[in-house]
C-alpha cells in the first residue's frame, strides 16, 4: 500500500514553505480513506470553555481540539497524521506563533497549509479556527 507523499518545488520556496513548518503538495493513494474534521476551537478538553488565557494558550488548544477530532474519526496519531491544515486567525500576525506552536509539537509533520485572516470568528473571544484532514490507510 502506497503512502501520503508530501513535496515542494526544488527552489528557495520550497525551502522556505520546510523551514516555516509546511509542505506545498501532498499526493494520497485512492486506496486510503480519508478524515476531514470541523473547524475547532481552542476549548479546554475538560471544561468545554473556550481558553482565553492568551493567543499561545488558545492556539495550543485549538491543536488539542483537532487531535482529538481525528482520533474520534479513526485516525490513530491525531494531527501526527495529518496531511491538510487549514488555519483560520482574527489576526493574521498570529499565524507565525502557530507555525512555532506546531514546530514544537510536532517537529518533523509538514503538512500542506493554508491560513486565512478573517474579520471574525463564531464565538466571542475565539483567535483562531483550525481545519484539518488526515488518511487512514
Amino acid at each position: 500500500m502506497s503512502a501520503v507523499k508530501f513535496s515542494q518545488t526544488n527552489d528557495l520556496v520550497g525551502t522556505v514553505c520546510q523551514t516555516t513548518g509546511f509542505s506545498q503538495a501532498v499526493s494520497i493513494p485512492a486506496s486510503s480513506r480519508i478524515v476531514i474534521t470541523a473547524g475547532q476551537a481552542g476549548f479546554d478538553l475538560k471544561t468545554g470553555i473556550l481558553v482565553e488565557t492568551s493567543v499561545e494558550d488558545q492556539i495550543s488548544a485549538a491543536f488539542d481540539c483537532v487531535d482529538a477530532a481525528l482520533r474520534s474519526g479513526g485516525v490513530k496519531d491525531g494531527l501526527a497524521s495529518v496531511h491538510k491544515m487549514v488555519s483560520y486567525f482574527t489576526d493574521a500576525r498570529n499565524e507565525p506563533l502557530m507555525m512555532e506552536i506546531w514546530k514544537k509539537r510536532y517537529p518533523d509533520v509538514r503538512p500542506t497549509w493554508t491560513a486565512v485572516g478573517v474579520a471574525g470568528l463564531c464565538i466571542k473571544g475565539m483567535v483562531v479556527e483550525i481545519q484539518a484532514e488526515a488518511t487512514i490507510p
